[in-house]
């Protein structure tokens, strides 16, 4: 590794469709470096992040996307168009290198951040059918952080694979299903 720099490029491993939108896409990513060390630092400034320490994963919106950083690895989710996904991968790892060159002025969070309803909420359906037993979605939402309802407890959910997919990597990250 050269001076301040943590990660020096990312690699584009598989690019898939989106299931609830045709025109959007699924990018998978290897990166060239571990960026694991810089992760309780992102999860500093950060301030809407999901945190998993014993995972090694952070997961946040950006630019409208789904974002989740892993070691070696950035994935992104609901990507309007492969060019708008290479910009943000860019512009990922110029945020990545610039906190690295700030790190001695952060100071890392290294606990775990508790996914929040809105987080959960963004991802549904909003149809507010009440299918789940719920009165509405956000019910719904506030119960799952609860871990008292599961995905597959919101039957409209099930037509959106790229949300539940995306719900599933966030609720990993945070051991909730």
């Amino acid at each position: 590794m050269c001076g301040d720099i943590l990660l020096r490029e990312w690699r584009i491993t598989e690019v898939l469709p989106c299931i609830v939108n045709p025109d959007w896409k699924r990018i998978k990513t290897e990166l060239s470096d571990d960026i694991s060390e810089i992760l309780p630092y992102l999860n500093a400034i950060i301030s809407d992040a999901v945190y998993n320490p014993n995972g090694k994963s952070l997961t946040f919106r950006f630019k409208g996307m789904l974002v989740s950083l892993f070691p070696r690895a950035i994935n992104l989710a609901q990507v309007p168009s492969l060019e708008e996904g290479k910009e943000a991968l860019n512009e990922l790892r110029e945020l990545i290198n610039k906190t690295w060159e700030r790190r001695g002025e952060i100071t890392p969070v290294y606990e775990k951040r508790t996914l929040r309803a809105k987080d959960i909420l963004a991802l549904l359906p909003k149809t507010n059918c009440g299918e789940c037993g719920l009165p509405n979605c956000f019910a719904f939402a506030m119960a799952m952080v609860r871990g008292q309802k599961k995905l597959a407890d919101c039957p409209p959910l099930q037509q959106y694979r790229e949300n539940m997919e995306a719900l599933k990597e966030l609720l990993k990250t945070v051991g909730l299903e």
